[in-house]
């Protein structure tokens, strides 16, 4: 049998035994039906793949002992954060599982000028995040954060050593042809919504330090080019 993976944070692990609870005890026991003698993997904080066993279930939560510890095969040496204009509908779901299946370790949507969307439920999209960190075997999920302006989004460039712009006007520079490409360990990248930038947008985000790249002279839709982007950064950093 398939051994399933859960979450739970660095203080759950005492004397090698973790408790499980929340609602991943909920989907444990609730959902997939485990008991004890249930052999599984649990990912805490620290990037590695706990096996463990189910010794003890009790009403709200489980516990389990740790049988071996691994490396997990995913753990990359960059962090890679996608800050995805609101796109219209639930498009927002399959950009988040897509990118999180690809290696994107943060993703951060924000309202620009020409976002016509509204709603965005952060419970549902962290969930979705989840699932798909469980899917790709991340030993660390991706994080999901609740909607920012696009001023926020502006302020929190400073934090990363690489931005990347994918620009829809853009004729000019690909992801392989940036300097700093190789070397950086703290990379984001920014997707517009279906509208694009205002101008005067652009130019923020390019005074901001970003490089403008092209993704070529197809068009693409917003959900298609974070998820191309996110591919050919994994793929120029040997991922």
């Amino acid at each position: 049998m398939e051994l399933k993976r859960f979450f739970a944070p660095q203080s759950a692990l005492t004397n090698d035994v973790i408790t499980i609870s929340g609602d991943e005890f909920y989907h444990l026991f609730k959902v997939l039906r485990h008991k004890e003698g249930y052999k599984i993997i649990v990912s805490l904080e620290d990037g590695k793949d706990y096996y463990c066993t189910i010794t003890r279930m009790y009403k709200d939560y489980c516990e389990a002992k740790v049988d071996e510890v691994k490396d997990n095969p995913c753990i990359s040496n960059i962090t890679l954060t996608l800050f995805q204009a609101l796109p219209k509908g639930n498009k927002i779901d399959f950009v988040i599982q897509k990118c999180v299946e690809l290696g994107v370790t943060e993703i951060k949507p924000f309202i620009s000028q020409y976002v016509n969307e509204t709603k965005f439920n952060l419970d549902r999209n962290q969930r979705i995040a989840i699932e798909a960190s469980k899917q790709s075997c991340r030993s660390i999920k991706c994080e999901v954060s609740d909607v920012i302006s696009f001023e926020e989004m502006l302020n929190q460039l400073a934090n990363y050593d690489l931005v990347i712009f994918a620009y829809e006007k853009a004729t000019t520079g690909k992801i392989g042809s940036i300097p700093q490409l190789k070397t950086s360990k703290r990379i984001a990248y920014i997707i517009g919504s279906e509208g694009g930038f205002l101008e005067d947008e652009v130019t923020q985000i390019l005074n901001r330090g970003a490089y403008m790249i092209t993704l070529g002279s197809h068009i693409l839709r917003t959900e298609t080019a974070s998820i191309v982007v996110a591919a050919i950064i994994s793929y120029e950093i040997n991922e």
